[in-house]
């Protein structure tokens, strides 16, 4: 008989819509205050929930996040062609960091859940607009990571 491990078991249970929100929010926080705030993560996550998958989750994204933010951006000016990705509205701009961090670091996560998740997020915090705005965008980071993933594999040689 098999078991699933505690941390599966664990990581199937945690609200990850909540940990791609308090990301977000960190993410539009650092914007704002300066990477200095950085160092308040794990205060923040902690004052936001109890849930310590969520925080570790969230922690996760925000760091990956950050950490690759300028090939990030480039899989979103990529498909965002009339919009630079500095004058996006700060909340969308992180949604789609956090979401496209997501697709590039989470393959357990399938692309399609990350982009209706992000679309949901949009519209609790971003404008009328953001919902479609973010789906338009993520449609097309998925496809070209989908089409680049594709040509890699044809091109790679076979044993």
């Amino acid at each position: 008989m098999h078991f699933a491990s505690t941390a599966t078991i664990y990581n199937a249970m945690i609200d990850r819509r909540q940990s791609r929100i308090l990301a977000m929010q960190f993410l539009c926080q650092i914007e704002g205050v300066g990477q200095e705030v950085l160092s308040q993560l794990d205060e923040f996550l902690a004052d936001e929930s109890e849930d310590v998958g969520v925080r570790e989750y969230a922690r996760d994204l925000v760091t990956d996040a950050w950490r690759n933010t300028t090939a990030i951006d480039g899989h979103i000016q990529a498909v965002a062609v009339r919009w630079d990705v500095k004058r996006m509205t700060t909340v969308d701009r992180n949604i789609l960091r956090v979401a496209v961090c997501e697709m590039m670091h989470r393959s357990t996560v399938p692309p399609n859940v990350v982009i209706n998740e992000s679309i949901e997020i949009g519209k609790l915090f971003g404008t009328a607009e953001s919902g479609a705005f973010i789906n338009g965008v993520l449609d097309g980071v998925a496809k070209g990571m989908q089409a680049t993933a594709s040509a890699s594999a044809a091109t790679e040689p076979t044993a």
